[in-house]
């Protein structure tokens, strides 16, 4: 069975790249990726890390992010998990099965890899070595070894920090569907 990890750019997926350094690394350009996940990528590729980057292809558009411009759909944490992520990685994990894979959840998100761990299948199986190690110990792996790398998210997500005006609307449009 051959082992992956899921990478997402961010601290602890980063961090969990950093520490197996000989295991390929699998990514998903939604067409929102941060500059900021393509920086942390590019320092990994300079240190040899093997990254290998998914399209996130969706309904005849070469990205997520492409699909939900060019349909009028409003992000959504949720569909946004499957359709520009987690359908894409199924599908490249079914096409090299069985495959194990690292998700890098640290300590303290025991919960959600316990969610996560309900989805294994006869072909793919989680696993989760990061949650031995906090956030401050993954900060520290990157400090190690000079690697930037901030949370990840698509830059245009509701949820995030500063999401544009049309994906807040989306939000408070969802809330509002949900009082009815």
């Amino acid at each position: 069975m051959r082992v992956y990890n899921n990478l997402s750019c961010g601290i602890i997926s980063t961090a969990q790249a950093l520490v197996f350094p000989k295991l390929t690394n699998v990514m998903v350009n939604t067409g929102g990726n941060k500059k900021t996940a393509w920086k942390t990528h590019n320092q990994l590729q300079h240190k040899r890390i093997r990254i290998i980057v998914l399209s996130s292809a969706v309904g005849g558009y070469g990205s997520y992010y492409e699909y939900i411009k060019a349909e009028g759909l409003m992000p959504f944490y949720v569909s946004c998990c499957y359709k520009a992520k987690e359908m894409h990685l199924d599908r490249f994990y079914r096409a090299v099965a069985p495959a194990l894979v690292n998700v890098g959840f640290c300590k303290g998100e025991e919960a959600r890899a316990e969610r996560l761990s309900k989805k294994n299948t006869r072909w793919r199986k989680f696993q989760f070595p990061m949650l031995e190690y906090t956030r401050e110990q993954c900060e520290k792996i990157l400090r190690a070894n000079d690697v930037q790398a901030v949370s990840s998210y698509c830059w245009f997500c509701p949820k995030g920090p500063n999401p544009p005006e049309w994906a807040i609307k989306s939000l408070k449009a969802r809330a509002n569907a949900n009082k009815v």
